[in-house]
């Protein structure tokens, strides 16, 4: 009888730790609200931190997918609710910058589209388009998505430093060869 007693105990405790609490619990209702989704995006931000630092010493080999998706989910859904914010375009580039790390690259670039096109100035242009630009060079080999990066770039981004401007022009002259192989005939030229 004790047994059976210490069974259920240890059952309840299970069941009542396995759900989340109030503070961490991902309900659609809250999501109206900003400071609970801003409270929530920040719980899953301080995850997303720790397990980086894991990462870095060796713990862990990568983010837990889930993480990464709460994550997304959470930042799509403050630009839907608050497409106004100043946060916004912030929250769009993370989304970006997590489909990247997923491998999920066609998501990424359209996310700095969609980002580029509803955050003309977002402050951080010239690092999107150059991540857009090198991820359609060497993950979706797409020329026409590269040409727009990187002449993007060069238009809207005129504090570029001139090593950098100089190479997007080299790169977009060399844009036959596969961005691996342009980077061994560049390396091999100087």
């Amino acid at each position: 009888m004790r047994q059976l007693l210490f069974f259920f105990a240890v059952v309840l405790v299970l069941v009542s730790c396995s759900r989340e609490t109030d503070s961490n619990s991902f309900d659609s209702n809250n999501l109206n609200d900003k400071t609970a989704l801003n409270k929530k995006i920040n719980l899953v931000e301080d995850s997303l931190k720790y397990h980086y630092n894991l990462i870095v010493n060796n713990k862990v080999d990568s983010l837990p997918s889930s993480m990464i998706q709460r994550a997304i989910a959470l930042y799509e859904s403050y630009y839907h609710k608050f497409p106004n914010d100043s946060l916004t375009p912030t929250y769009l580039d993370k989304i970006h910058q997590l489909h990247t790390q997923e491998k999920r690259y066609l998501y990424a670039v359209n996310c700095v589209d969609t980002l580029l096109q509803n955050y003309p100035n977002y402050s951080h242009k010239a690092e999107v388009l150059y991540s857009a630009a090198t991820t359609s060079d060497l993950y979706l080999l797409d020329t026409n998505r590269i040409k727009r990066y990187y002449k993007r770039m060069l238009v809207d981004c005129p504090k570029l430093k001139k090593k950098v401007k100089v190479e997007i022009e080299k790169r977009l002259s060399n844009l036959k060869y596969p961005y691996l192989e342009y980077l061994k005939i560049s390396s091999t030229a100087h």
